[in-house]
C-alpha cells in the first residue's frame, strides 16, 4: 500500500468515527456508552459529566503531519435531544469533567484535558455551560479567560507527579504548580459562585 492510499484510508476512518459519534442522539445511549467504556480499554477517550448532560469523545487521528493530531466531539443534552458540537481551543485529550453550581443555579462544567509529547506535558482546563439549548464557553477563570493551561518540561523526575491541575472539593478548588529552578510553588483557585479567583497564600 502506498503512502497516498494509507493517508486516504486514515481520513476516511476519521470521518467514519466522527459520523458514528455524531449519530448518538439519546441520553440513554450516552449513559450506556459511559458504562461500557469504564469496563474496557479503548482507542478513544470518553468522559461524561456527573449529571450525564455532557460527554466528550477524544481520539488520535493518526494524521499528525496535517497538524490535526487529536479530534474532540462534545455531545450535550438540549433538554429534548443530544446534539454534537466541536470544542473551541486547540484539541487535547479530555479525560475528566468537573461540575459546580453557580449562584444563578447554572451548572458550570470544567473540562480537563492534556497532551503528552516526548518530555513535555501540557494540561488544560476549559469552562462551559449549557444555556438556551447550546454549549457555550464562559470566562470562569481569572482575567476573564475561558481556559487555563500549564506547559511544563518533565526533566526532573521528582517534579513529574506534581505537574498538571488537581481538582478538589467537587470542583470548587483548583490546585496547580509553578516550577521555579529547583522548587515547586503551589497556586490555588476557588469558585465564588460566579468564577474562580486566586486564593491568597499565607507563606
Amino acid at each position: 500500500m502506498d503512502k497516498r492510499s494509507s493517508s486516504e484510508e486514515t481520513i476516511l476512518l476519521n470521518e467514519s468515527i466522527r459520523r458514528t459519534v455524531e449519530g448518538i442522539r439519546t441520553s440513554n445511549l450516552l449513559t450506556e456508552i459511559d458504562e461500557i467504556y469504564a469496563q474496557k480499554k479503548h482507542d478513544f477517550t470518553f468522559t461524561l459529566s456527573k449529571d450525564k448532560k455532557l460527554g466528550i469523545f477524544s481520539w488520535h487521528t493518526k494524521m499528525d503531519a496535517t497538524g490535526n493530531r487529536i479530534k474532540n466531539i462534545a455531545l450535550y443534552n438540549t433538554g429534548s435531544s443530544i446534539q454534537p458540537s466541536s470544542l473551541y481551543d486547540t484539541p487535547v485529550t479530555y479525560d475528566g469533567i468537573h461540575q459546580v453550581k453557580s449562584l444563578k443555579g447554572e451548572n458550570l462544567y470544567i473540562l480537563h484535558g492534556y497532551i503528552n509529547s516526548g518530555d513535555s506535558h501540557y494540561s488544560r482546563l476549559n469552562a462551559y455551560i449549557l444555556k438556551s439549548g447550546y454549549l457555550e464557553e464562559v470566562p470562569a477563570f481569572p482575567n476573564n479567560e475561558s481556559s487555563i493551561s500549564i506547559a511544563q518540561i518533565q526533566k526532573n523526575p521528582k517534579f513529574s507527579d506534581s505537574l498538571g491541575f488537581k481538582i478538589e472539593m467537587n470542583g470548587s478548588r483548583i490546585l496547580f504548580p509553578e516550577i521555579r529552578s529547583n522548587s515547586i510553588i503551589q497556586h490555588s483557585l476557588a469558585f465564588n459562585g460566579k468564577r474562580y479567583i486566586r486564593e491568597q497564600r499565607n507563606d
